[in-house]
């Protein structure tokens, strides 16, 4: 059946016609789902969660596409160190997904290897993640305090009231691996700049090594500032050439000027189709951005910050 683009989708899939395969096999050997079950336990749970937060990625079941194991990034820089041994002496990596959604992509991470005492996962709707505990049936397997909730990504570090409200401020200085999916391209420009910064002070400062921030987002071939459907809002959307002007703008900042030694950011473009159909693995296909039309694509991303030496 043919693959319809996804912006002309409605926002709410009533079917789910299958469950692509890392996410049924994560549910089978994980969270101990048979196969059969799969469908009408994933859409019992959409279901609540769209009634109450009626976002695109809940309506089309896009959370089930795993996108950070789909990430060109994901096995060497990611998973690789997350799953190796401690090492006396040396700096421990901690990974936190930020806006993590019903936290799938940490759930695929444990599947794969890496230690859950070195994943944490943030969101401002405290709803979603126990939706994701209900999901995934793991209650007795993860740290339940190592979901922090709400994480406020606009929190100012200068307002003690704003920090008294952010739980994300117990990981400053300490993340290695930061993901931030479907995040940045909900905000205008202005509150980028403000997601950057608050980035920036999550990650490590000491590994003398760069440290990442990696993800994905909605873009264009030529950046714009766009309407938000029915809100009386905008929302920014990047190429790469923005993308990579907005992290060398923040890392520049005084905040950052003298601590940040190199800011390295990498991104790739593709075209988004909705794949429709019994017959189709995935909710989401990924395409060359040039057979987009309306030049909507989804970019990935990598960006890796290395920060100079204490004095």
């Amino acid at each position: 059946m043919a693959a319809a683009p996804l912006n002309d989708r409605p926002r709410y899939q009533e079917t789910l016609h299958n469950v692509p395969k890392l996410m049924s096999e994560l549910m089978s050997s994980y969270s101990g789902v048979p196969a059969e079950e799969q469908i009408a336990h994933i859409t019992r749970l959409r279901n609540e969660g769209y009634a109450e937060f009626p976002y695109p990625c809940m309506g089309s079941f896009r959370f089930l596409d795993l996108d950070l194991a789909r990430h060109e990034a994901y096995q060497e820089h990611v998973l690789a160190p997350l799953a190796q041994p401690a090492v006396p002496g040396k700096i421990e990596p901690l990974f936190l997904d930020c806006g993590c959604c019903l936290g799938q992509d940490l759930r695929k991470l444990v599947v794969d290897g890496a230690a859950p005492s070195r994943l944490w996962a943030s969101d401002i709707k405290a709803r979603f993640i126990e939706l994701g505990f209900e999901l995934f049936r793991d209650g007795h397997k993860l740290p339940r305090d190592h979901f922090l909730c709400p994480g406020n990504l606009l929190a100012d570090a200068d307002s003690d009231a704003a920090a008294a409200e952010d739980r994300l401020s117990v990981l400053n200085d300490r993340v290695t691996i930061l993901s931030i999916s479907a995040v940045f391209h909900l905000f205008d420009l202005d509150d980028h700049r403000r997601i950057a910064d608050r980035c920036l002070r999550l990650l490590r400062k000491d590994t003398g090594a760069p440290v990442l921030i990696v993800g994905a987002h909605g873009g264009l071939k030529v950046p714009a500032r766009l309407p938000r459907a029915r809100q009386n809002s905008y929302r920014y959307l990047h190429n790469g050439e923005s993308w990579e002007a907005l992290w060398r703008e923040v890392c520049a900042q005084p905040r950052w000027r003298d601590r940040v030694a190199a800011v390295e950011v990498k991104s790739k473009m593709f075209g988004r189709v909705h794949s429709d159909g019994p017959e189709q693995g995935d909710i989401v296909r990924l395409l060359d951005p040039d057979t987009m039309g309306d030049g909507r694509i989804w970019q990935r991303f990598e960006v890796w910050v290395t920060f100079k030496p204490a004095a």
